[in-house]
């Protein structure tokens, strides 16, 4: 029991650990989006006179350190302005709005638009908030200038913040649960001295009784030497006697009564200990489910981003020491946002269901498959050189090219474009996946619906 519970302790200090780390990434991470938005609204200030002063209230507020509380009316009015807009007459100031241009994708991104969106795509966010996030993710994609596209980041700021405020929050529940378990050992350790401390008294009390019961047989020994008179030595053995049974009398009291507060104790925490264990098996079937939901993308039903994080640390840990073959496949969906523009983000939501749930179907058992994000999504091959993934890739490729796809009753062609690379010696997870991203534009940029190795 005291190393189980060690060891659910140290499980729960890894967990506060594990958070408290994540907290300090969504501090940078809040901290960037608020530059991204400060920028963004430097860039569209000046488009029109009636968003500018609520880009100007809303970039002083992002520049202190409020709440989202705070935040909230601030974006509304400045939502509230930009519908405005949209309201105007045809041709009232027409020439001060700021149209999004939307250049060919590169591999180091394009325009302000495509950046937003990525940045949307790569946040794990909690899975209470993943509507949100594909709300904002639809929302950046119809974004239609500049002013728009602030107001998103204004809101991912927000979204990030909340996650931010719930990981704390989560931090301390487990650090409530972690004092609750410190004080039910607190208990376990305190009853353990109890009965210690009584067991020493059971001792002592024994200890008396031979002393006395001793003492007694040597009296009457010796008065059996001095006295010669019979009855008065019937007399003194019958003192005697009557004294030892008042030993014993008291000896057995006070056993009785030590004996009923011990079954007592034992009767409570035998109960503590039933609920301590009840507790903790429902505690962890609570953290083995909230693991499985943070790892787990909700809408496709598949691994997500994390992970694949976990996953690729572990691979590359094993890569390091047996130097097995171990390669990555980034794979994108090709045309997703004019499938979304054309048919719906309902139906682009929809492809990337069917495309999860295939690619989890003709992956090998041996190999990972996760969503990364936005229409991405990225395949570990553990124990596969290039040679082997590339076939595994083409058939991957060929399968998604071949889905049936149907919306407004209209077929819909989808295909996908890979980028695939090895591990080679002082790589990194990160240097790998670089490499693998930067041939899935190669694919892009060379025709699309394709494999290149990297």
């Amino acid at each position: 029991m005291r190393l189980d519970n060690q060891l659910w302790e140290s499980k729960y200090h890894e967990a506060v650990e594990r958070l408290t780390r994540e907290e300090a990434q969504w501090r940078t991470a809040e901290s960037l989006l608020r530059q991204l938005v400060g920028c963004l609204g430097r860039v569209a200030h000046g488009a029109h006179d009636q968003v500018d002063p609520h880009i100007e209230r809303l970039s002083a507020a992002l520049s202190g350190t409020m709440e989202p509380l705070s935040l909230e009316p601030l974006v509304n009015e400045l939502a509230e302005a930009i519908e405005g807009l949209g309201a105007r007459p045809r041709g009232v100031n027409d020439e001060r709005s700021i149209p999004i241009t939307r250049p060919q994708r590169t591999e180091h991104g394009s325009s302000v638009q495509s950046s937003l969106s990525r940045l949307v795509d790569r946040i794990v966010i909690l899975p209470r908030l993943a509507d949100r996030a594909n709300d904002l993710r639809h929302d950046v994609a119809d974004a239609g200038d500049l002013v728009a596209l602030a107001a998103c980041g204004d809101r991912l700021a927000d979204l990030v913040n909340e996650q931010r405020i719930g990981l704390q929050r989560e931090i301390d529940a487990l650090q409530a649960v972690l004092r609750h378990v410190t004080g039910r050992l607190d208990e376990m350790s305190q009853y353990m001295s109890r009965e210690l401390a009584d067991q020493s008294t059971g001792e002592a009390n024994g200890q008396a009784l031979d002393a006395s019961v001793a003492h007694e047989m040597r009296l009457l020994g010796e008065a059996a030497l001095e006295i010669d008179d019979m009855h008065e030595l019937r007399e003194r053995v019958n003192q005697s006697l009557e004294t030892i049974s008042l030993c014993f009398r008291d000896f057995r009291d006070r056993e009785g009564i030590r004996l009923t507060a011990y079954r007592e104790r034992a009767e409570r925490m035998r109960l503590r200990i039933e609920q301590l264990e009840t507790e903790r098996n429902t505690l962890q079937r609570s953290l083995e489910r909230e693991h499985e939901l943070a790892q787990t993308d909700t809408m496709i039903g598949m691994p997500n981003r994390l992970a694949y994080e976990k996953r690729i640390e572990a691979a590359y840990e094993s890569w390091q020491a047996t130097m097995r073959p171990l390669s990555i496949a980034a794979i994108d969906i090709d045309h997703f946002k004019s499938i979304n523009d054309t048919y719906g983000h309902t139906a682009g939501d929809a492809v990337l269901r069917i495309i999860g749930q295939a690619l989890l179907k003709h992956i090998r058992p041996c190999d990972f498959v996760a969503r990364y994000g936005g229409e991405e999504f990225i395949v570990v091959f553990d124990g596969a050189d290039e040679a082997e993934s590339l076939q595994v890739c083409e058939r991957l490729r060929g399968k998604i090219q071949h889905l049936a796809f149907h919306a407004s009753r209209q077929p819909v062609r989808v295909t996908a474009s890979i980028g695939l690379t090895q591990f080679r010696p002082g790589d990194t997870p990160q240097s790998v996946f670089d490499r693998a991203d930067l041939a899935l534009y190669t694919a892009k940029n060379g025709g699309r619906n394709r494999c290149v190795v990297g």
